[in-house]
């Protein structure tokens, strides 16, 4: 130590002790649980930011209002199959998704930039690839935690509601014994919408960081595309205009519910008026879906972090 650092005028810095020591990281010796629990724990850790479950009040608000938005047609059946007579259904699990189709896209709208965009706001994906994560699995854990969390608000009020009319009866076991042929559908379709909205949602909401273009752009493409099946399918002459619903995604699902279901759409309805088979609803779903997919991972895979 110098004669100015010791404070002393002269002679050298007393009961001092010099060494070289390491301070460097550690090496960890616990258990490494690998890449399929750093996938699961980025899934759930999505799924719970989705509901906005350990954050604040605010973050809460619009989906869980939406959530419970979407059970209003199941506790309004409930309530009149109280007062009325039991052959009257409001709300049935064939034409459920008829009544939250708009709420389930309001849904999307507020949760894709949460889960898509918020790591690339805040500059995080160079953490989460430098493990043991690949691209792949990022992309994949995001879109199964905001496909389960559309499958759980679709399929909680059916469920509400099958459970519910089997109170409402004298013999539960029996009803639910001679509705357990609704099972199936209810979850296959549930898992089909799922699927779509979420893979579209995502691949248009990553295309930029900003939140509030990415929730207008997930907007505006139902609205749009919406808007463009109805006019085709009124522009178009003859049998053709039907095939233009299948540019729409709201009736494209709703046919392919109806076609799940065996279900046949309402007289009057668009879908009576187009007439067309139920696969290719469910086809048009199943090509929604896969080129939304394609989108979707190809665009992690070309972004720099």
């Amino acid at each position: 130590m110098s004669e100015r650092a010791n404070g002393r005028g002269t002679g050298p810095a007393t009961g001092l002790r010099t060494g070289i020591y390491d301070l460097g990281y550690r090496s960890y010796e616990g258990a490494r649980l690998g890449r399929a629990y750093a996938v699961f724990s980025l899934f759930s850790y999505t799924l719970r930011a989705i509901f906005g479950l350990g954050r604040s009040v605010m973050s809460k608000v619009f989906p869980i209002g939406l959530a419970i938005i979407a059970l209003v047609p199941a506790l309004v059946q409930l309530a009149v199959a109280a007062i009325a007579p039991e052959e009257f259904e409001f709300a049935k699990p064939e034409n459920y998704f008829g009544f939250v189709s708009i709420v389930l896209a309001l849904f999307c709208a507020v949760s894709a930039p949460e889960v898509i965009g918020r790591d690339q706001r805040h500059h995080t994906l160079a953490l989460y690839f430098s493990r043991s994560l690949s691209r792949n699995d990022y992309v994949t854990a995001k879109l199964a935690a905001l496909g389960g969390a559309i499958f759980a608000v679709l399929v909680t009020p059916q469920v509400l509601l099958l459970t519910g009319n089997a109170v409402a009866t004298d013999e539960i076991v029996d009803y639910l014994t001679g509705n357990l042929d609704l099972v199936p559908p209810i979850l296959g379709s549930a898992f089909l919408v799922a699927t779509m909205m979420s893979s579209v949602s995502l691949a248009i909401a990553c295309q930029t960081p900003r939140r509030a273009w990415s929730t207008g752009a997930v907007i505006a493409f139902f609205v749009i595309a919406t808007a463009l099946g109805a006019i085709l399918q009124e522009t178009i002459s003859g049998d053709n205009g039907g095939y233009a619903l299948l540019l729409s995604p709201f009736a494209l699902l709703e046919g392919t519910v109806n076609w799940i279901f065996g279900a046949t759409p309402e007289a009057g309805s668009t879908l009576a008026r187009a007439d067309l088979n139920g696969a290719y609803y469910f086809s048009a779903a199943i090509g929604y879906s896969v080129v939304a997919l394609g989108v979707l991972y190809r665009r992690f895979q070309k972004l720099a972090v």
